[in-house]
């Protein structure tokens, strides 16, 4: 029998809540991570496909869409302390397929790195590589656009210490054999509205590397790039359909206890590009 959908504030204990809203049914479970400082509506466009296979969900991290905040500064140990409170509180069962875009992409590898047990496979949308901050910044010239430059990179933000977030993913170096589909963007605008083109570009290549080390993290990978995108590829203005695949393909791989596929068996036509 179908799950019915849900969507409401879940009490994950000491008096705190997060919210999160589920579509479908069926194992591994489908856990949508969104980047910083998104919600759970970012993943509008794909999570009712996903929801047609398995029980997809989507939550708000604390501060954020309609979840309160938590006291104090906290990093991404507390976030992903935080997710795995509330997959047991709201009696999802493990095993989870992880899909992270950007910032989520860190905390779907640092879920997958303290509790493998419970992680059948990992969607790296566009995701932030590690040691990204000292890596842009090195790029980037401190006399381009100097005020978007901190604002940026600001250590804290939202209450979250990223500073802190990315040394902490940084130890994540190796996730075993767990199915991994990257999907990365082509392009990404909001660079090159602020820097030089040759910065934009530079920016973009390091990116690219930074994708590239995130696909090493296990062999059993695929790795394809959404050339009409931009950094959302899960909108409806990017390509939507390729996030879906990709999920869908570690879904497959996760429930036959089998390899991924080759990326080009998954990934045809001139919208892609298999790496």
């Amino acid at each position: 029998m179908p799950a019915s959908p849900v969507a409401g504030p879940v009490r994950i204990g000491e008096g705190r809540s997060l919210y999160v809203t589920c579509v479908g049914a069926g194992r591994p479970t489908v856990v949508l991570e969104a980047g910083f400082p998104g919600a759970s509506d970012t993943w509008s466009d794909v999570q009712p496909r996903l929801g047609r296979t398995s029980r997809t969900c989507a939550y708000d991290r604390a501060g954020l869409g309609s979840s309160p905040p938590r006291p104090g500064v906290h990093d991404a140990r507390d976030e992903v302390e935080d997710l795995h409170r509330l997959l047991h509180a709201a009696h999802l069962r493990s095993p989870y397929v992880l899909v992270g875009h950007s910032y989520g992409g860190m905390l779907a590898r640092l879920f997958a790195h303290e509790h493998p047990d419970e992680t059948a496979g990992l969607a790296l949308v566009d995701a932030r590589g590690v040691d990204a901050t000292r890596r842009q910044l090195a790029v980037w010239p401190r006399s381009e656009a100097p005020t978007v430059r901190r604002a940026v990179f600001k250590p804290v933000q939202h209450g979250v210490n990223l500073g802190a977030s990315e040394a902490i993913v940084s130890h994540v170096r190796n996730l075993s054999r767990v199915p991994l589909a990257l999907v990365t963007a082509s392009w990404h605008e909001d660079w090159s509205r602020v820097v030089s083109r040759r910065t934009a570009q530079a920016l973009d290549r390091l990116w690219t590397t930074m994708q590239d080390e995130l696909a090493a993290l296990s062999p059993n990978h695929v790795h394809v790039v959404a050339l009409r995108s931009d950094h959302f590829v899960q909108r409806s203005e990017g390509q939507p359909g390729v996030v879906v695949r990709a999920v869908s393909a570690v879904v497959r791989a996760a429930r036959e206890h089998a390899p991924l596929p080759p990326c080009r068996e998954l990934f045809r036509g001139p919208s892609v590009r298999c790496r």
